[in-house]
């Protein structure tokens, strides 16, 4: 069975960049502020553009595409992962244009969604799964939103834990390019909190929902806390992740969060934003990656949904042509 690769996650932020504290609902709210720019959030600068999101998804795919040294015409799937699209037919306008900028000449374009931010992780397990079986030989996952679409324009989000930013993440799955290995996936779902439900029933409804993510991941490719060199999630307020990721082992300084206060919550972008960005500081470090840990989670979490990808933290090499 072939292993499937993540290869050259790459990104496009908005244009823009603003401090938090200029955004109307914390003005409106000091004590929200407060809470949210604590060193224990983390919470400084949000991006947001005034474009499409399908120039934001056509950046980044191609520095996807000339990193991996896939030819755009060689890609045989599309996965769109967004909520951000015109809700007509206007879409499929606008995903032409896109495949077509991008050189996507042959590929199937499919949009997925229904998962908040943890859709793009469901779409790396999917593009995952044809690749292992032989249905795709390269996939690429496009992940991308603007708030003024995804949240109805609602910069506080996650029920107050984060502040949501414009941005557009990628990587190709593929069968021959170099990569990480994909090593697992699993997916939960629970109901939304009911209106009015108090503050500490929701909290445990979040912390069992992420041990039965973890559980589920276990099953499916066994993997202990101490084998996982880092969880690359969803970026939420620290002190928040700290409580629902500590409880299956996975606090402290394996939670990667680095991003938070640069960028924001990114929604569904932000696993793969963090990825890249840790490959390209262990790239230019020298970091040595054979020794340690030799395992990383991608954690997407949205309202209802969770989903983490397992990988592995050794990449693969390119397989010769032919």
């Amino acid at each position: 069975m072939t292993t499937a690769r993540l290869c050259a996650p790459a990104y496009e932020l908005g244009e823009y960049a603003d401090p938090v504290t200029e955004l109307p609902e914390l003005l409106a709210d000091p004590e929200a502020a407060d809470r949210l720019t604590a060193p224990a959030a983390g919470f400084d600068t949000y991006r947001w553009s005034d474009g499409q999101v399908v120039e934001l998804m056509a950046a980044a795919a191609q520095r996807t595409l000339g990193e991996a040294g896939v030819p755009g015409d060689e890609v045989d799937l599309v996965l769109l992962a967004t909520d951000s699209l015109p809700r007509d037919r206007s879409a499929h306008r606008d995903v032409a244009e896109l495949l077509q900028e991008t050189g996507l000449t042959r590929a199937t374009a499919s949009t997925l969604g229904l998962m908040d931010c943890a859709t793009a992780m469901a779409a790396v397990g999917t593009a995952a799964s044809l690749v292992r079986d032989g249905s795709a030989r390269h996939v690429l996952v496009v992940s991308g939103d603007l708030a003024d679409h995804a949240t109805g324009g609602e910069r506080v989000v996650a029920g107050g834990a984060a502040i949501a930013s414009d941005a557009a993440a990628t990587a190709l799955v593929s069968a021959t390019a170099a990569g990480l290995p994909v090593l697992g996936m699993a997916h939960h779902a629970a109901p939304e909190p009911a209106p009015g439900e108090p503050a500490r029933r929701q909290l445990a409804a979040r912390v069992a929902a992420h041990r039965e993510l973890f559980t589920r991941l276990a099953a499916r490719h066994p993997v202990r806390p101490e084998e996982v060199r880092a969880v690359l999630p969803s970026n939420f307020a620290r002190n928040v992740l700290e409580i629902y990721l500590s409880d299956v082992g996975y606090g402290g300084d394996r939670l990667a969060l680095g991003n938070v206060g640069r960028i924001g919550h990114c929604l569904g972008s932000d696993p793969l934003i963090n990825l890249a960005d840790r490959l390209a500081e262990a790239k230019a470090t020298g970091e040595e990656q054979a020794d340690g840990a030799d395992r990383l989670v991608l954690l997407g979490a949205g309202i209802s949904h969770l989903a983490a990808v397992l990988l592995g933290a050794r990449p693969l090499p390119a397989e010769a042509a032919g």
